[in-house]
């Protein structure tokens, strides 16, 4: 939930918010020609502190000048690098925001006379002011991208069962490009795939692009505009959207005092990658379009009220929708609007949204069955305390309540892993002391919303809670513990039925689950260790006899013994019992490593056992692997300096029993590997 990201919003920097306390009171004064060869003077407050200081600039005639100006005695001067034209001119003071945004501190306007015998050199002048203009516009421009590539050759093998060559190439690249001239920026990232084996391709293409984002924004006197295509988030995050990236094409706009924005965008439901489909817009039968609208109408503070409408039309894929296991093409539409108002500078926070929806899971078989649903959605979140302490402890405390309505039908090819069919209220507290952290959930469900006929409802009531403690770090007699924590988690659910309609037949529902898991560890020095148990049940009291028992243990140390050398271990142990069988199943799993550094910047070594042992009534065949890794750095990667390094690779594995991919029970290869690295970067 938004609400619960309510600590990361009130972390803004106090000096951010001084500076723009200052920009509102502020009173600068301009002077013109205040000596020779000095167009203006710009009078600062003598109050004013050096973090705002730096985070002003000056522009004239909408160009800025900032890297022009000199300052004494507290003025800002310039002196222009050509004499400005005769008419009227505008000066502008700004505070440049962290968000690339600008706000304006105070303005003037005044008008440069002709001087004698000078109207022959106007035109001149002019031109001359043109280009420094054209000079100033772009401010900065920075790229890099980062390239590996591996060349493998497999030297040896036994018993290993492959269709794939022994040699293979495979390589990414990840690049990002920014540009700011002006009151634009752009930005462009952006990554690519090299697999020789097609058959190991994400895309089935041997090189294919990944993802890739492309952004422009503009920053003007009154409003901002943006344009975004490729995998980017529309920003929108509720019952009709969900916040994931997809690829398309958006664009925005708003007002700079952030009260009203609008964006219009075309993008596919569906997650895509490489060059195919490059825009994300070009397949009519996967692509939905739309627009979404925020209006703060009364006031542009955060504890303003917000209203935000959004539209969505399209086609897409059913894949997640968990429709049908065959995929199929749905077509859909739908509408939403969401109110969310704060009081008290966001320690009281109340949100509500509704959406209605209209889908057709399969367009293919020309029913035309388009299904009508809403959702509702409201909740407010609470922090009673502020700046509270305890025993010399800050202490804080969040409460919170969030009640949710989705009809048995409802789907959006905007959000299509929403949960529908359930009528759902949750309370939640989150509690911090000093060092202890601790959440409580508590949350009762219920399913057929549309009522149907002969379909039983079902509830499901939970409680679920963690915590964990950090102590101080230990000295003495105990200073062997380092810094330890504690860590704790349960969950109690029950599930039963609510309503059981005349004449049913079908099975019964009455369960409850329960598990929790207690863990904890310590770092201390070079060395870290830690531990968890978690024991689980699910009682099935219907009769059916579907109950389950299961323990858990888990185990790991790590250190780092020197510069050169690490070690790290994990043990995991299980015990999982069932009630119809009335088996019980034993697992062991033991993994050991070591990374070790034989000659610095020039030779290292790692190698990884692990053993997986199974017993009981589902026993399987024991299975003991051996990875490990020899690597001879010829050249070390630098900026604009591509490094090459040889490596030997191999793999041993015991298994008792024959697989589709093997035809014996001992098995090894070995691969000769060249490594390629090229991070290449540059700007100005």
């Amino acid at each position: 939930m938004k609400s619960r990201y309510l600590g990361a919003l009130l972390s803004i920097p106090l000096w951010l918010h001084s500076a723009l306390l200052w920009a509102n009171d502020v009173q600068a004064e301009l002077i013109l020609a205040p000596r020779a060869g000095q167009l203006f003077a710009i009078s600062l407050p003598d109050d004013i502190d050096m973090l705002t200081l730096t985070r002003l600039a000056v522009e004239v005639n909408g160009i800025d000048v900032t890297a022009f100006l000199s300052w004494e005695e507290g003025d800002f001067l310039y002196a222009p690098p050509e004499p400005l034209g005769s008419g009227p001119h505008s000066i502008r003071l700004v505070l440049l925001q962290p968000d690339g945004r600008s706000e304006e501190v105070a303005s003037w306007r005044f008008d440069q006379p002709q001087p004698d015998g000078a109207a022959g050199t106007a035109p001149a002048m002019a031109d001359a002011q043109q280009i420094a203009a054209a000079e100033q516009w772009l401010r900065s421009a920075s790229w890099s991208v980062n390239n590996t590539l591996e060349a493998s050759y497999r030297l040896h093998e036994h018993n290993i069962k492959s269709d794939t060559g022994r040699q293979q190439l495979s390589g990414a690249g990840v690049g990002a490009a920014e540009l700011q001239g002006n009151n634009w920026q752009f930005n462009a990232q952006g990554n690519y795939l090299l697999q020789s084996e097609r058959s190991n391709t994400l895309t089935g293409e041997t090189l294919d692009l990944g993802e890739y984002s492309l952004a422009s924004r503009h920053q003007g006197e009154h409003l901002h505009t943006g344009v975004n295509l490729g995998h980017h988030s529309l920003g929108l995050d509720g019952l009709l959207f969900s916040p994931q990236q997809r690829r398309g094409l958006s664009v925005q706009a708003g007002s700079n005092n952030n009260r009203l924005a609008t964006q219009f965008f075309a993008l596919r439901p569906d997650s895509i990658a490489g060059a195919r489909h490059l825009t994300g817009i070009d397949d009519t039968r996967n692509r939905m379009h739309g627009l979404s609208t925020r209006l703060q109408p009364f006031s542009a503070g955060e504890d303003g009220l917000a209203i935000t409408a959004m539209y969505y039309s399209g086609e897409g894929s059913t894949a997640g929708l968990g429709i049908s296991e065959e995929q199929s093409t749905g077509k859909g539409s739908g509408w939403g609007l969401m109110l969310e108002k704060s009081f008290w500078q966001g320690r009281l926070n109340l949100s509500g949204e509704y959406a209605r929806s209209r889908y057709d899971p399969d367009i293919s078989d020309h029913t035309d069955v388009m299904h009508s649903s809403d959702a509702w959605r409201m909740g407010f979140d609470f922090r009673p305390f502020s700046d509270l302490d305890w025993l010399d402890q800050p202490v804080d405390l969040v409460v919170g309540t969030d009640y949710q309505r989705i009809d048995t039908f409802f789907a959006s090819l905007a959000n299509p892993g929403l949960a529908a069919d359930r009528d759902m209220v949750s309370v939640y507290s989150d509690f911090y002391w000093g060092r202890l952290l601790t959440n409580v959930q508590v949350t009762q469900e219920t399913n057929n919303v549309a009522d149907l006929e002969g379909m039983p409802t079902d509830r499901l009531q939970s409680l679920a809670w963690n915590g964990s403690y950090t102590f101080d770090q230990q000295s003495g007699s105990r200073a062997w513990l380092g810094t330890p924590y504690l860590q704790l988690s349960g969950l109690i659910a029950n599930l039963d039925r609510h309503k059981t309609p005349q004449g049913y037949l079908g099975f019964n529902n009455d369960n409850i689950a329960r598990s929790i898991t207690l863990g904890g560890g310590a770092n201390y020095a070079q060395w870290h260790w830690s531990g968890s148990y978690t024991q689980a049940e699910f009682d099935d009291r219907s009769g059916m006899g579907l109950g389950t028992d299961s323990r858990f243990l888990s185990l790991a140390a790590s250190k780092q013994v020197s510069e050169r050398l690490s070690l790290n271990s994990d043990l995991q142990y299980g015990v999982f019992s069932t009630e119809f069988e009335e088996q019980r199943s034993y697992s062991t799993n033991l993994n050991l490593g070591i990374n070790s550094i034989l000659v610095p910047g020039k030779l290292d070594f790692s190698m990884n056992y692990n053993m997986n042992l199974a017993s009981g009534d589902n026993d399987l065949p024991d299975r003991h692997l051996v990875n490990a890794e020899l690597g001879w750095t010829l050249l070390k990667a630098s900026q604009n300096k591509p490094g090459v390094a040889l490596a030997f690779r191999g793999s041993m594995e015991n298994n008792h029993e024959t697989t589709a991919y093997t035809s014996g029970r001992h098995r090894y290869q070995v691969f000769a590997i060249l490594r390629i690295n090229a991070p290449l970067a540059g700007g100005f």
